[in-house]
């Protein structure tokens, strides 16, 4: 249980710009939110190791969301269904999933599909909101933690390492 925790620290103590752990959490988000064998979670992943951002925090926001999501569900399924019956959306729906590339996708169904939405439409505001508390934390509680040379000596990961016998 430590050790994800120490994990996010060091990410956030690393020379990473705060975009790239922002991006990681947003990356992890999306595909912790909609079901794993969804089309679209593979361009997710493939996007995250392209793009220069943090597999770590990707992979443990990836853990947080999926516990989430099964909490969600229920909403995910009453938005997907209301934008895959919607009346005026019906000839586009025809037209989409005339195409076998996007039935590949399984957005036709509604849990898939209000997942999607919904990790979209959150997908910005998690970026910014995460951008500034790195910011925040690197601002304020770095610099307070480093302006005591005692809290910098514990080093703590070190601790953990020696508890656990080996790096972590």
């Amino acid at each position: 249980m430590l050790g994800p925790v120490l994990k996010v620290f060091k990410a956030l103590n690393s020379n990473a710009r705060p975009w790239q752990l922002s991006l990681g959490v947003v990356f992890g988000m999306i595909v912790g939110l909609t079901p794993l064998s969804s089309l679209h979670n593979l361009v997710v992943v493939f996007l995250a190791f392209i793009i220069n951002l943090n597999i770590g925090l990707m992979i443990l926001s990836f853990a947080f969301f999926s516990g989430v999501a099964y909490l969600l569900d229920p909403l995910f399924h009453s938005l997907g269904y209301s934008v895959l019956t919607a009346g005026a959306l019906n000839d586009f729906w025809t037209q989409f999933f005339s195409c076998p590339v996007f039935l590949l996708g399984k957005l036709n169904n509604s849990i898939v599909m209000g997942s999607l939405l919904a990790s979209l439409a959150l997908a910005a505001p998690v970026f910014f909101l995460f951008n500034g508390v790195v910011g925040q934390y690197r601002d304020k509680i770095q610099g307070w933690l480093n302006k005591y040379p005692v809290l910098g000596s514990l080093k703590i990961v070190k601790l953990y390492e020696t508890l656990m016998g080996g790096k972590s």
